[in-house]
Formats: C-alpha cells, structure tokens, sequence
C-alpha cells in the first residue's frame, strides 16, 4: 500500500503539460489498484478498532477484579495475623502461673473496693 502510494505521488509530480495524458493513464491504472485496496484496509481497521475497544473493556473489568481480589487477599491475611497473635497471646496467658493470677485478681478486687469507698 505504502509503495503503491508512493508511486501514485511520484506520478503526480512528474505530471508536466506534454505527458498529461500517459501519467494520468498511469496514475487511473494505480489508483484502479489501490482505492480497492484501500477500502479493504479501511474494513479491517474497523473491526480491529472494534476489537481494540472491546478488549479494552475486558481489560478494565479484570483489573477491577484483580483490585478486588488483591483486597480480599489482603484483608484475609490481615485476619490471620490478628487470629495468630490472638492465639499466641491465649498461650501466654495459659502459661501463666496460676498464684500468679490469683494474686492479680485479689490485687484487682482490692483496687476495685478502694475505688467503691472512694465514691
């Protein structure tokens, strides 16, 4: 297509009053060859604008679904951190020593009447 339009411009630029009709049969014979081609070029063009837009959207959609999904991703992993923390933290309350946690609660109760009186 590139060449025949090159040709066709060549052509034109040699056009000078004494070869007027020869070129112009030369150039009708080329363009008889490339209008066709042309049109044809144009027909497809559409149906790959066509496509092109229409996988565009595709595209847009699943990125959407990618964020999504990355999100959903993220907050399950934030979840299982805060349940492996609260887990580990269960365990180190188990292993506390029990007078440990019986002298916490008496020191607790005795905060807890102070702060009655005080009122």
């Amino acid at each position: 297509m590139n060449r025949q339009r090159d040709m066709i411009l060549h052509l034109l630029g040699e056009v000078n009053p004494l070869n007027v009709k020869k070129k112009s049969a030369e150039i009708e014979a080329l363009l008889e060859q490339y209008i066709p081609g042309v049109e044809r070029m144009q027909t497809q063009m559409r149906k790959f604008d066509a496509a092109y837009k229409s996988l565009k959207a595709e595209n847009a959609g699943l990125k959407k679904q990618v964020d999504s999904s990355k999100e959903s991703i993220k907050r399950r992993l934030e979840v299982s951190q805060q349940l492996q923390e609260l887990e580990d933290l269960r365990r180190t309350v188990e292993n506390i020593p029990q007078e440990i946690l019986q002298a916490c609660q008496a020191h607790a109760e005795e905060v807890d009447k102070k702060n009655a009186h005080s009122r």
